[in-house]
């Protein structure tokens, strides 16, 4: 193994290879101290990623929660105004209706029966989650430069807690608005840990095992889903339904106060000495890292558009993630209403996506990030198209949606190793934060675009957009092999 080099050495390095116009994978595996002082994966990394992967469970959690607090709810008139008598329809709305019965498949009480969430009012059931995706957008742009500004580890401690915070204020809240408003801080800080937890993971590890550990990390995503069916088996209530999983948060939150700063961050804002004391916990050969102090310098995100290849990188990237997310968030919306009972739904859904992560380490350690994403966005739009023609409330549509969303797992995974191996690490959070805000619009329409009808609306519309983040997926470049980037001058 060669000798560890400085920073100084590495960007010659890199200019002699830009030179050359071609870099060599194994070389530019070598030339990483992280992984010359610390191993590519250990014990370390492998304590340390575990508890990062353990907060996306309160993500996916707060995010997929809507499919019990606001399912599909059939309703009819049980009283009129006046004398008059009507033939009731099921599902229909009446200008002299005064009281509606619901049928409560799900819970006895859910955000649609208590807040009478139909008819004029129906529009406000994908309202409320529209506005946590909003919260999400806002969340990944605002903790991308709290983690570039002043640490990752300081920044998903600040998200889990604001997490915390308003996951517990929702089962209280006795209002619609206060019940949506709590939602929009959850959304933000719920953002943060979608966007810190995959920056974190691929900071602490070696570039060889990167797609490994990297999609191995987004596992909790499908059996946080999955895990949802089990809260919701214990309870009648959309309130407890929230506080199980909310008292289930704390104790995740708590590890987080333990999880120490990645040393690329503090190397890149010229803290060296910080950074020898978190390595030298995980050393092998700590005498021979040779780091000199760098001058900090402080980015915006106006820097991802400093130059043109800046630029047209971020521009694509923010419209690969909207496509991901509304693929991802509208499809489990959208299957989990096409099966007879919902909570069997949600879990085979679930563990239909749980292979999603090791098939993407698969796929993309073999074949590329970029062909990888193609691949997957093209399973979408042809199991969409295979779902126009499948009736709804069988298991086939069930099953051929999940397959649908586990190629929306697959892309996830796939556009996060690949968005983030995109940038350097002065503005590798903003840059990961700014794309994936693209998630969160695509997840702030997916609501409106899963509960259209007819139902081969929705599904033509899951099925062409896919194929046109493909022709996006075309324009950026491949990252595989290729050794994180520390320095502007890399990009």
């Amino acid at each position: 193994m060669k000798q560890p080099i400085s920073l100084i050495a590495q960007n010659e390095a890199v200019e002699k290879k830009s030179e050359k116009g071609s870099i060599d994978e194994d070389e530019d595996i070598e030339d990483d101290y992280v992984v010359n002082s610390m191993g590519a994966f250990g014990l370390y990394q492998f304590i340390f990623i575990t508890i990062v992967a353990f907060t996306r469970f309160l993500g996916q959690w707060n995010t997929m929660a809507v499919i019990f607090i606001t399912p599909d709810t059939k309703f009819s008139c049980v009283k009129f105004g006046g004398n008059a008598t009507v033939e009731v329809k099921n599902n229909t709305c009446y200008k002299d209706c005064i009281e509606y019965e619901y049928v409560r498949d799900v819970f006895d009480e859910t955000l649609i029966t208590e807040f009478g969430l139909i008819c004029d009012k129906a529009w406000l059931a994908s309202f409320t989650q529209t506005v946590m995706m909003f919260g999400l957008l806002c969340g990944v742009s605002l903790f991308g430069w709290i983690s570039d500004r002043f640490g990752r580890s300081k920044a998903i401690v600040l998200s889990g807690v604001t997490n915390l915070v308003f996951m517990f204020a929702v089962p209280f809240s006795s209002t619609y608005w206060t019940v949506t408003a709590c939602r929009f801080f959850i959304g933000l800080g719920s953002g943060g840990i979608f966007s810190l937890t995959a920056v974190y993971t691929t900071e602490v590890i070696g570039t060889r095992l990167i797609e490994v550990v990297s999609c191995t990390a987004l596992l909790p995503d499908g059996i946080g889903l999955a895990s949802l069916a089990i809260f919701a088996y214990f309870t009648s209530s959309w309130r407890i339904f929230m506080i199980e999983y909310s008292v289930v948060s704390v104790f995740i939150v708590l590890l987080l106060f333990f999880l120490p700063e990645t040393p690329r961050w503090l190397i890149a804002n010229g803290k060296a000495k910080q950074a020898v004391k978190v390595m030298t916990l995980a050393a092998r050969i700590i005498e021979s890292l040779k780091l000199k102090e760098n001058r900090a310098q402080t980015f915006t995100y106006i820097d991802l558009f400093r130059t043109k290849k800046l630029s047209i990188m971020t521009v694509t990237s923010v419209i690969i993630w909207f496509v991901t997310g509304l693929s991802y968030f509208g499809l489990n919306q959208y299957v989990s209403q096409l099966g007879s009972n919902l909570s069997v739904a949600v879990v085979i859904l679930g563990f239909i996506q749980t292979p999603g992560s090791p098939i993407a380490m698969v796929v993309a350690k073999y074949f590329g990030r970029k062909y990888s994403a193609i691949g997957s966005f093209v399973t979408i739009g042809v199991s969409m198209i295979a779902l126009i023609f499948i009736p709804a409330g069988t298991l086939g549509s069930t099953i051929v949606g999940g397959i649908g969303g586990l190629a929306a797992t697959v892309v996830f995974a796939v556009v996060y190793l690949l968005v983030i191996e995109l940038y350097p690490t002065p503005i590798r959070n903003m840059g990961f934060s700014l794309s994936s805000a693209g998630s969160k619009l695509g997840a702030m329409v997916a609501p409106f675009v899963a509960n259209l009808k007819p139902r081969w609306i929705a599904s033509s519309v899951f099925a062409v957009l896919p194929f046109l983040a493909v022709l996006f997926c075309l324009i950026l470049p491949e990252t595989k092999g290729r050794k994180l980037k520390d320095t502007m001058e890399e990009s």
